[in-house]
């Protein structure tokens, strides 16, 4: 859009490009979510991984280039414009799942191996899922550009809207999962609905999508317009990270994400131990259900708080949602015992759907509210540097939370039961709380020792 929106244009809605990003965004989130809570299991059931490597590349690699590289791959877009960016992106995308889908159908004769014995596929999977990544990493900002470009002045309810649409995706993805996943297999999951709907998302680019206000270097509007650079945009990082403060603030929150990143690590890793065909794919269907049915609600209740009392009470509600997990071995003894619900789940299952019912919530709760607080504790004239790494606490949960829900799986869980002894899982779900209570413990220690007073406390409020 070149023009500003008049009141007129408001009122009749949002342009088509808005509604096309959004439509691109349902695809690429229904792909990533399709195979998002059989990875780990794919990786460590179907290729034969360890815990902690399949934890690592999940969490680590793959996490962590989604949620770091944004700081870059917005650089990217800006320059070479949002269209350009996305058809790479999406290229890159759909190949990693074909990767990942077809490792054991074609590595073994690759890689000399065919002839029988194990089979190292850690070279296909590492390459698949830096393909994944990477182009993950660019369809992020090119999105929310675009829906903050063509949101005029209705900023709040156009990312409403797309907050809404990635959690539609991740149920679409999901649904459409475990109905192939059932009748074809785990690897099915990544050769047919996340590389089909890949492929739909750049057809949607190539064919639909229209740049929305894209220029180069020169003048607009009577301002000159420079893009920032690869260097500029690193150098940012080192200016963000030299305020200690804000160091310590991406800690602790990434601390709280350290709790959610478990769902997709941990979790599924537990579930398959209490159920060797545990429907993972459904027990994590609870989250984005729970935001679709329940956002606008919570919005409503938390809107009048200060953004650090919304942060501070999701984190509260998240580590309780941890919590849950412990109750099933102390009150029941065997986590496995079917209970009938209309559908039979073991008593752990059970337990686990309503913690990841309650994290639904605290992430509801806290993570609209964090964007803000970091833009209200940014200093003067920096809050847009500063929330260009917002992204930062998850990608550091990712890289750091992800082998380390792996190697507890090993250590409480994995390790007893080749030894022959008893599994006890009450303390690794004991110390995953733990670090939420440091979490809640460090956002007060920022917002009543490290922030001055009313700067973030009364954002908001």
């Amino acid at each position: 859009m070149s023009e500003p929106l008049t009141p007129v244009a408001e009122r009749r809605g949002f342009p088509a490009t808005f509604w096309t990003a959004n439509t691109i965004e349902i695809f690429e989130r229904a792909a990533y979510y399709a195979m998002a809570s059989f990875m780990v299991i794919y990786l460590k059931e179907t290729l034969g991984m360890s815990p902690a490597a399949a934890t690592l590349l999940n969490g680590s690699l793959l996490w962590g280039i989604i949620y770091f590289l944004p700081i870059l791959s917005g650089t990217l877009a800006d320059k070479y414009g949002y269209k350009r960016t996305l058809s790479y992106a999406f290229v890159m995308i759909a190949l990693g799942y074909v990767i990942m889908g077809n490792v054991q159908k074609f590595w073994p004769s690759l890689s000399g191996a065919a002839g029988g014995g194990a089979v190292n596929f850690i070279v296909p999977v590492i390459i698949g899922i830096c393909l994944i990544g990477l182009g993950g990493s660019v369809v992020k900002p090119c999105i929310a550009g675009t829906v903050q470009k063509t949101a005029g002045t209705r900023a709040t309810l156009a990312f409403g809207i797309f907050y809404m649409v990635i959690n539609i995706g991740s149920i679409s993805g999901r649904a459409v999962s475990y109905a192939v996943r059932t009748k074809l297999g785990i690897p099915a999951i990544f050769q047919y609905p996340s590389t089909i709907f890949a492929l739909i998302g750049l057809a949607v680019v190539l064919f639909i999508y229209r740049e929305p206000q894209f220029v180069s270097d020169g003048r607009k509007d009577g301002q000159h317009v420079a893009k920032r650079t690869l260097g500029q945009a690193l150098l940012g990082i080192f200016i963000v990270l030299r305020n200690i403060r804000f160091v310590f603030l991406i800690i602790v929150l990434g601390l709280f994400w350290f709790l959610y990143i478990q769902l997709y690590n941990l979790m599924p890793l537990f579930m398959r131990y209490v159920d060797p065909n545990a429907p993972m794919d459904l027990y994590t269907m609870a989250n984005p259900l729970m935001i679709v049915c329940f956002q606008l609600l919570i919005t409503r209740v938390a809107r009048r708080w200060a953004p650090i009392k919304s942060i501070m009470f999701g984190a509260v509600v998240v580590t309780a949602g941890m919590l849950l997990n412990v109750l099933p071995p102390l009150l029941f003894g065997d986590i496995t015992r079917q209970v009938d619900l209309g559908i039979k789940l073991p008593i752990a299952g059970v337990f686990m759907i309503i913690s990841i019912a309650a994290m639904a919530v605290g992430e509801m709760v806290a993570a609209p509210r964090i964007f803000e607080y970091i833009g209200a504790i940014a200093p003067k004239g920096q809050e847009g540097l500063y929330l260009g790494y917002q992204s930062l606490p998850i990608a550091l949960a990712s890289i750091i939370g992800g082998p380390v829900g792996g190697r507890l799986f090993e250590t409480y869980i994995n390790t007893p039961l080749k030894e022959g002894r008893a599994v006890d899982t009450v303390p690794m779900w004991l110390i995953i709380v733990g670090i939420g209570i440091v979490s809640i413990a460090g956002l007060y220690v920022y917002d009543r020792m490290l922030v001055k007073p009313g700067k973030g406390r009364t954002a908001g409020a």
